[in-house]
């Protein structure tokens, strides 16, 4: 296993720094301990520096620049627990820092705390670890172990094959892709030993298929000779036959893979598969109905065993699985017990089949879940929150659990757990029936809306509306999100119901874009609501979207008169200004907003980017910065500043700011096929901002998962 890099030094513009803290009553004693932690760091003598980083912190503890030093000074000590309490600490004060997240999940993997390390390391990883390769490696390559050991084996190939580049392999490597390769479960140090040099042969048989893929046939085919009953290597093989369309010899590695795996699916639906290419219609519908029989929640068996009972003219009982395979959650890593046992140390060791290695095996079957579950459907929420609060602590990666807690914690009028709980459930993932799902998002979004975080809620919201049984709740919730009115549902004066209800009817039309029948209806709201705070703006907004700028500015205006404290409608004028290129407009309204919303990064962004358009790049860079300090995730303000950098003669900083628009806007084109384009995204959030992903509405015409760069 890789060995971790150095600690990672933070100078120059990388230094974590968010601000001046205020002084505290000893600030002069601070400032000694700090300048004497830091001289005892550079002096090498690192146990002096972790005692006086601790006693800093102590005394200042939103000091994040002290949290990094300690929680990384005790990682190279191997002091594991006590980094991971520091790094703890150091995410929550500056939650977009990849290098602590990777640190905190190689800390966290050092103590086997694998589900916390996996979701940490996988933060870092989608956040980037730029400014430390190494660090990037290493992290990844341990992301990659947790993703085998969970059984997302493509996905911790393509991870491994991503930091590898085409050097040579290291021998870690090798292995980890030989496990991807051959669906070994485990992690390095729970395999036996005596299969070393087999994992390290198939790890380079995989890479150079991916490498060099008409070569994988040979190579494959190969190792296949060599271990005729190693268990998924005839699978691998099946495959590069398939892609190089030897379909019948493909059809024969995947039978006798069948012979191997038994109990596997994943032959079976390439089996049938490749018989209905090759026209083979009854012995296609066998190996579907044998899939199905394997796998009864898979969503890919049941759409093929659909395919299969259409080429033999079973309409009817095709659509009947159609249907059933939309009902299934998307398809979930499948771990085979089996290969663990296989590959794992023979006696006395770790393997997956044992309680540690096999936490998720049989999880939703153990008595303390069922217990829980019991509890939650029979209302005892406090019985059932004690009991997941243990199943959490020990499955911490278990969304399912939090969501059933945030759930329970709602039903308490806990609400402020119930957020955190819920959040955690969503970012996880939860493995339930639609209509569950739907239950944990509605409430995720009510507790959004309470909370003012409206743009959220109405992003989640959005894909559920109109679908029964909750069709009605959230077209209401949708309501309080365009009106921005911060309170759950239940606690809204009756008197205030029929003009949410309509709002919410409204903000339901403008998420399909069907502004031919939202446009009257805003209209008759406003005059029957003619001073009710930001229907104008819900309806300058969307006339926005439509590039009909006099009349949404006509609308902004309105707002202003009806909310003269809010930055949202001024912020909306701002922007206008900028794309109908007249920046000597549009800098008086964003003052404007920066001047009521200090903490706005839309503001401060339409203030940099009026500023750069004028001419006055010396001006526009600190508003661009502060913007991207508040809302580090927004391609746009990314890709402003990289203009900035560039009129400023900034080529570095330039090129360092394209890279970060590449990959956020990447990521938010990901999300965008994920989710449908909407060209309303519902009423901006200005405590939550982002100026791209959909917080400004954008034009229908727009090809890009976000507002497309002025």
């Amino acid at each position: 296993m890789f060995c971790c890099v150095a600690m990672f030094v933070l100078c120059g513009e990388h230094r974590v720094v968010l601000g001046q803290a205020a002084v505290p009553t000893a600030g002069e004693t601070f400032q000694a301990i700090a300048g004497a932690a830091s001289s005892a760091r550079e002096a090498g003598r690192t146990e002096e520096a972790i005692h006086d980083y601790s006693r800093a912190v102590a005394l200042r503890p939103d000091w994040a620049e002290g949290w990094w030093y300690l929680g990384t000074m005790q990682y190279d000590l191997s002091q594991y627990p006590s980094a991971i309490r520091a790094l703890r600490k150091l995410v929550q004060i500056a939650p977009n820092l990849g290098s602590a997240w990777a640190f905190l999940g190689l800390s966290e993997f050092e103590t086997h705390d694998y589900d916390r390390s996996l979701a940490d390391l996988s933060k870092a990883q989608s956040i980037g670890v730029a400014d430390d390769q190494e660090l990037a490696r290493v992290s990844a390559y341990h992301l990659a172990l947790l993703l085998n050991r969970d059984g997302e084996f493509e996905r911790a190939t393509a991870l491994l094959l991503s930091i590898s580049g085409q050097s040579e392999l290291p021998p870690q490597v090798k292995s980890a892709l030989g496990m991807a390769l051959l669906r070994i479960p485990l992690l390095p140090d729970q395999v036996d030993p005596s299969q070393d040099a087999f994992l390290q042969s198939a790890g380079e048989a995989s890479a150079i298929a991916a490498r060099k893929p008409a070569q994988a046939v040979d190579v494959l085919g190969k190792l296949v000779q060599e271990h005729p009953q190693a268990p998924f290597l005839h699978y691998a093989y099946g495959f590069a036959l398939a892609t190089e369309g030897q379909t019948e010899e493909a059809l024969a590695a995947q039978q006798r893979e069948a012979e191997i795996s038994p109990e596997s699916v994943l032959p079976r639906i390439q089996i049938a598969t490749l018989q209905l290419v090759l026209h083979q219609f009854p012995a296609a519908l066998r190996s579907a109905q044998q899939a199905v029989a394997l796998a009864p929640d898979s969503s890919i068996a049941h759409e093929l065993l659909a395919k299969a009972l259409e080429a033999n003219g079973k309409h009817q009982q095709a659509a009947d699985e159609t249907r059933k395979a939309a009902t299934l959650l998307s398809e979930k890593a499948r771990v085979d017990q089996q290969t663990a046992r296989l590959y794992g140390i023979p006696s006395g060791g770790t393997s997956a089949s044992g309680a540690e290695g096999n936490a998720k095996a049989g999880g939703a079957n153990s008595a303390e879940w069922q217990q829980a579950m019991s509890d939650y459907s029979s209302r005892h929420y406090a019985e059932a929150i004690a009991t997941l609060k243990k199943w959490v602590e020990a499955k911490p990666g278990d969304g399912t659990s939090w969501a059933v807690m945030g759930l329970a914690e709602f039903e308490l009028h806990d609400y402020d757990n119930a957020l955190i709980h819920l959040q955690r459930g969503q970012q996880l993932g939860v493995g339930a029936s639609p209509q569950a799902i739907e239950l944990a998002k509605y409430r995720l979004a009510c507790l959004q809306i309470r909370k003012g975080e409206f743009e959220m809620a109405t992003e989640l919201l959005g894909p559920l509306a109109g679908q029964p049984p909750l069709a009605g709740d959230i077209q209401f919730a949708l309501g309080l999100a365009l009106l921005r009115i911060a309170s759950l549902p239940d606690g809204v004066d009756s008197g205030r119901r029929p003009l949410i209800e309509q709002a919410g009817d409204v903000a339901q039309l403008l998420l399909a874009s069907k502004y031919d029948q939202a446009f009257p209806k805003l209209q008759r709201l406003i005059a029957q609501y003619p001073t009710t705070p930001f229907l104008h703006y819900a309806y300058g907004t969307a006339l926005d979207s439509l590039s009909q700028y006099d009349e949404a500015k006509a609308q902004m205006h309105a707002e202003i008169r009806i909310s003269p404290q809010s930055a949202l409608p001024w912020t909306r004028l701002a922007s206008i200004a900028l794309r109908e290129r007249r920046p000597d407009e549009a800098l008086p309204a964003a003052e404007n907003a920066v001047r009521l919303a200090a903490d706005s990064a839309d503001a401060h962004y339409v203030l940099g980017r009026a500023w750069a358009d004028s001419g006055d790049t010396g001006k526009a860079i600190p508003e661009l910065e502060r913007a991207s300090q508040l809302s580090p995730d927004s391609p746009e303000i990314h890709f402003a500043l990289a203009r900035a950098y560039a009129k400023a003669n900034q080529p570095e900083r330039a090129n360092q700011e394209r890279a970060t628009f590449a990959r956020l806007n990447a990521l938010a084109e990901q999300q965008r096929a994920q989710h449908g384009d909407q060209a309303y995204q519902g009423a901006h959030d200005a405590a939550n901002p982002s100026v791209l992903g959909g917080a400004i509405p954008k034009p229908p015409t727009s090809t890009t998962g976000a507002a497309t760069p002025q």
